[in-house]
């Protein structure tokens, strides 16, 4: 059986050439660090998706053999599913893919070896998978989830009996219906998008989410 560390195989430090930082996860209740803003947008998605219970980044460390020189692979991301599934995630754009692809290929055969001796998949995904609308969605989404600012219940209700109400409304719409004063409505949107989150309003996320989009309870 594998083990998968908390203790990050590799240290991400500062650098000029990418993106880096960190995300705190709500999902994991601990801090995310990324090194590109491929793997920041990854994290996003991931925080948001419902059938992921657990991630995290630099989860192991693999060894394999360049012609007879030793060489090790830490891969980005691991995914634990919920139903039970796992998954190695190694983040790369296109353009680097095809670039490096002699190099690549020697550490991605090792992953593939690894992961199916040890009842994982290994999936490699590029900005096409991941710079979608749903990232998108997951990446404004995340702003409201855990609010700095305290949520009112009564708002929160009357949103949700206003919408009770009404039959394949906007997000505009909604809030229209709700109140008739500009700075009224601004209180209220901030709300909406909390309870969208958190999942207690719903709509498509294959799309991008805007003030027209179709919502549902």
């Amino acid at each position: 059986m594998v083990i998968i560390s908390f203790k990050k195989s590799r240290k991400i430090g500062r650098n000029c050439f990418s993106l880096t930082g960190q995300i705190f996860s709500v999902k994991n209740n601990n801090l995310i660090e990324f090194e590109s803003q491929l793997e920041r947008n990854l994290t996003y998605l991931l925080e948001r998706r419902c059938d992921v219970s657990m991630y995290c980044e630099q989860p192991i460390q693999i060894e394999y053999f360049d012609g007879k020189i030793k060489r090790k692979y830490i891969p980005d991301f691991y995914v634990q599913y919920q139903d039970g599934s796992q998954e190695i995630i190694e983040v790369k754009y296109e353009k680097d893919l095809l670039e490096k692809k002699d190099f690549l290929e020697l550490k991605f055969k090792a992953a593939r070896e690894f992961c199916s001796s040890n009842n994982l998949t290994f999936k490699i995904l590029t900005e096409k998978e991941i710079n979608t609308p749903r990232m998108f969605n997951s990446k404004f989404l995340a702003n409201y989830k855990t609010p700095r600012f305290r949520t009112n219940l009564g708002d929160i209700e009357y949103i949700l009996d206003t919408l009770d109400k009404l039959e394949g409304t906007t997000v505009t719409d909604l809030i229209n219906a709700c109140s008739f004063d500009e700075n009224r409505r601004a209180e209220l949107l901030f709300h909406l998008w909390y309870l969208v989150s958190n999942y207690l309003i719903n709509f498509n996320e294959e799309e991008k989410l805007s003030m027209n989009t179709l919502i549902w309870k």
